[in-house]
Parts: structure tokens; sequence; C-alpha cells
């Protein structure tokens, strides 16, 4: 008798080494999301700004920890804050 291996997030971690888990933040090509589930041996991802998720291959994706996955700091050149008066 064949048995099927169960796919998906502990899967995924265990087979690509990666460290998936449901709520994780991720980047892919500049764009910031969150994974919320899998499909198979891929993930699938909610970017940032968009109401669908997206299927990914987990090698593709950067894994940010909390407080990474935000947009780049302007630099002082940038900085668009309004002013404190100081």
């Amino acid at each position: 008798m064949v048995e099927y291996f169960r796919v998906g997030l502990p899967y995924i971690r265990m087979r690509f080494k990666v460290p998936a888990r449901r709520g994780g933040r991720v980047e892919l090509r500049g764009r910031f999301g969150a994974i919320t589930g899998a499909s198979g041996e891929y993930l699938l991802v909610r970017f940032d700004g968009e109401p669908t998720a997206s299927i990914v291959h987990p090698i593709e994706l950067n894994y940010v920890e909390a407080g990474e996955a935000a947009e780049p700091p302007l630099g002082p050149d940038d900085d668009t804050r309004p002013s404190t008066g100081e």
C-alpha cells in the first residue's frame, strides 16, 4: 500500500528547511506579505494591499523577523515627516 505524505506548513518547514509559519512575514522582490497557509508544497502569501493570497514556492521568499517587514526607512534627504519645531 502506498502511503502518501502529508503536505502543509510542517512538511514545508522540514522539506525546504525554511521557517514558514502561518502569520509569518515574508518578502518577495520588494513586496511584503504574510503567510496565510499552504497548498501542497507551496505557500499561500497575502501581500500587503492585496485582497487575495498568491501561491509562492517556499524557497523564493525571504523570511523576515518581526519588525523587519516594513517599508524601508526614509533617508535624511527624503524625510517627509511633519516637523516637531526643533
